[in-house]
């Protein structure tokens, strides 16, 4: 048996079993060519710089290095978030005199996922993989899962609005099955991921017009004569339960929320000043960077700068994103470890920390709406726009006419899955009579937990033979 190089073509791991063949005269066995023709998936290590160690050290130790630096990376993003990333975006917000809902659901979502975008765009055009189409989709599911379960658990009760939830939902569930339609034969073409970047276009122009369409939502569901317009949208029994205070805030929320102590206030306890005190000083090399690269724009002095606070932080969220992955990739080899189920988990969480800080602090003002808006506008903006973006680069810019194979073959399994983690959250927010409380925190979060035991199921492969085994670097 000859294998031609146009029968090898677009066929990983088969560049080696030519190469034998030509340097060999001699006719091999049909279990030697058997074993010859076992394709295998190029780990994402070798498209990165080295770690200067080889896998005997790492395996012996040298991985720890790699986990730290990990960690250290998923601390940096957070503090970029919560410092920078957010105060900035909410600025631009009341620039454009958005409001909160919208605000979470388009400009919060596009500058928290800037981490999903930028590891989108390392598999495509770095590590030829892929770890970008999985991360996104572990953190979708975490998105809707994780986060809303996060916060529903930190606070009492807030009343969640039906007219943006229904609304973000309803594009979530179109955007997983435009997902689902555009990788059902694992070929992105560029139409294909065109038409992803148009239904994220029809997003933000449904919540440019948000008060309008909500008015004639707010018609349909009630008459006339009924209707009484509150930002709540509580009955007059409802609102009886709750005692507006200047932050929108009910009164159990209020005794829920942590007072903040003045500066140069002591921790009660020894053990809570030694605490503070290191995780002061492990955050002190990026909080000096931060200082002196990004203005704070929550301060008098740099209030107008916020535009530039924005964009010096995409910056370092990419520079960020970069090392993270790299180090993911590092250990995930070195563990063995694919890289689908590195980005379906470890990866989706990582990059959602920003996302999980912003959503958390705003519920924990009162701001549910804002809260969850966010969490599932990160979502849309993940699918449509982080994996639309560089499909359409690669197939009508750098490469035209070119396909993104898709290579993981269980990917419709995770898209069923992925389908499912969005539609259980809306029925399980209305059976919970539309509040954000701890009793749906604690139905969301082991759900999460089911979704993720199933993907690692499949992308380890046993469940059915759904990805390639890892080559050796």
């Amino acid at each position: 048996m000859v294998l031609t190089p146009e029968e090898n073509t677009g066929r990983p791991g088969f560049g080696r079993v030519r190469g034998v063949l030509e340097r060999s005269e001699t006719t091999l066995n049909p279990s030697t060519m058997a074993e010859l023709e076992v394709p295998c998936a190029k780990p994402s290590m070798d498209d990165f710089p080295g770690d200067f160690m080889n896998q005997d050290m790492r395996a012996h130790g040298g991985i720890a290095v790699h986990i730290i630096l990990a960690l250290y990376m998923f601390v940096a993003l957070a503090i970029l978030s919560e410092n920078y990333f957010v105060p900035s975006v909410e600025k631009i917000g009341d620039k454009l005199n958005l409001s909160k809902d919208v605000c979470g659901g388009t400009l919060m979502a596009m500058g928290t996922s800037g981490t999903e975008l930028f590891t989108s765009i390392i598999g495509i055009f770095i590590t030829k993989s892929d770890i970008g189409l999985a991360t996104i989709a572990g953190s979708t599911a975490f998105n809707v899962l994780g986060i809303v379960g996060i916060c529903g658990l930190s606070v009492r009760a807030i009343r969640l609005s039906r007219w943006p939830f229904l609304r973000d939902n309803l594009f979530n569930l179109l955007s997983v099955t435009a997902l689902a339609v555009v990788t059902y034969d694992r070929k992105v073409y560029w139409y294909e991921a065109l038409g992803l970047l148009f239904l994220y276009f029809v997003y933000v122009i449904v919540t440019l017009c948000n008060e309008r369409l909500k008015g004639i939502f707010m018609r349909i569901r009630q008459p006339k004569e009924k209707f009484i317009a509150t930002e709540t949208e509580l009955t007059v029994s409802e609102r009886s339960h709750l005692i507006p205070t200047e932050n929108n805030v009910n009164e159990e929320h209020v005794q829920d929320i942590k007072v903040i102590p003045p500066k140069g206030a002591l921790p009660s306890s020894v053990h809570e000043k030694v605490s503070s005190w290191i995780l002061w000083g492990i955050a002190l090399p990026f909080t000096c960077l931060y200082y002196v690269t990004i203005p704070d724009c929550r301060k008098v002095r740099w209030e107008g700068w916020f535009l530039v606070t924005f964009f010096v932080s995409l910056v370092w969220m990419a520079l960020l994103t970069y090392v993270l992955v790299w180090m993911l990739a590092i250990i995930g080899f070195t563990c063995g470890i694919p890289d689908i189920v590195m980005g379906l988990t470890l990866l989706a969480a990582g990059t959602s920390l920003p996302d999980t800080f912003s959503s958390f602090i705003v519920a924990r003002k009162g701001e549910g709406d804002m809260a969850v808006s966010h969490a599932n506008g990160s979502n849309m903006f993940n699918i449509l726009f982080c994996l639309g973006l560089p499909w359409f680069l690669q197939t009508a810019l750098f490469q035209v006419g070119s396909v993104v194979t898709v290579r993981n073959q269980g990917i419709n399994f995770s898209v069923a899955c992925l389908f499912a983690s969005v539609v259980i959250p809306v029925v399980i927010v209305v059976l919970n009579k539309w509040y954000l409380n701890k009793c749906l925190g604690i139905a969301l979060i082991p759900l999460y937990l089911v979704f993720i035991i199933i993907s690692v199921l499949l992308g380890m492969n046993v469940l059915g033979q759904f990805s390639l085994k890892m080559c050796s670097s």
